[in-house]
């Protein structure tokens, strides 16, 4: 469906949330026509609310969505994408695996690599912000 993806207006937050293994955990998008991107990989956030800081946005959504307390992310920036800011944060946990966290949104979670991310087809600007994150953060 093109331009689904333009239908968003409000700021948006996501996490990068990486492993011990240095691979970082993306969301594969639930396969329903109606949402924007089905069935490609994003990262795991959503829509700050009215009277929300991105932190605490970030922060509910984690909960909400992977039943994870996230605590002391860094802001990374923002990501403008189509009309609408996408505020980025980052959290390295070494003790993290896939098997600790109960994904309620999406068809599962799953952390890849910057090959693995290349290899697959991405939501919204997903690739931009994986490849940004494996430049500065990684290199």
């Amino acid at each position: 469906m093109e331009g689904i993806e333009d239908r968003k207006t409000k700021p948006q937050c996501g996490l990068i949330l990486e492993n011990r293994e240095g691979k970082i955990l993306l969301q594969l998008r639930d396969a329903k026509p109606w949402i924007p991107y089905p069935d490609r990989y994003g990262t795991f956030g959503g829509q700050i609310e009215e009277g929300e800081t991105a932190l605490q946005a970030i922060t509910r959504e984690i909960k909400e969505e992977l039943d994870y307390n996230l605590v002391d992310p860094e802001y990374m920036g923002n990501y403008p994408f189509h009309g609408y800011d996408i505020h980025m944060f980052r959290k390295a946990d070494p003790s993290i695996v896939i098997e600790d966290l109960v994904v309620r949104e999406g068809q599962r979670g799953e952390f890849l690599s910057l090959e693995g991310i290349r290899e697959v087809d991405c939501a919204f600007n997903c690739r931009e912000i994986a490849e940004d994150y494996f430049q500065r953060y990684k290199s």
